[in-house]
């Protein structure tokens, strides 16, 4: 898992910055349901920015590859449940979760 969570962002980092978009997404509005819709290299930077942020916000500077893992396992579960749920807050939850 971590080799694909490190894989996963490595080649949206590199895709992105070759054919950068001019679309803009606000992440606290988006809902699980929209992750279908974004291709692998989106989903990269959207996995990718939320870590930041939520690292930012705990002022945590270490990326963390099995909490990682962990978190993007248990926020599918929740999305699975409730697809209109937030990203964000499906991924802020399993973060306090495994963080306990």
């Amino acid at each position: 898992m971590k080799g694909r969570i490190i894989a996963l962002c490595a080649a949206g980092m590199m895709l992105g910055s070759a054919g950068a978009q001019a679309d803009t997404v606000d992440i606290a509005t988006l809902k699980c349901a929209d992750l279908a819709e974004l291709s692998a290299e989106d989903l990269a930077f959207v996995i990718t920015w939320i870590d930041g942020y939520l690292g930012g916000r705990a002022e945590d500077t270490r990326f963390d590859t099995d909490r990682a893992s962990n978190n993007i396992d248990a926020a599918v579960a929740a999305c699975k449940q409730d697809d209109q749920q937030s990203v964000l807050s499906v991924i802020k939850d399993a973060e306090q979760q495994n963080s306990n």
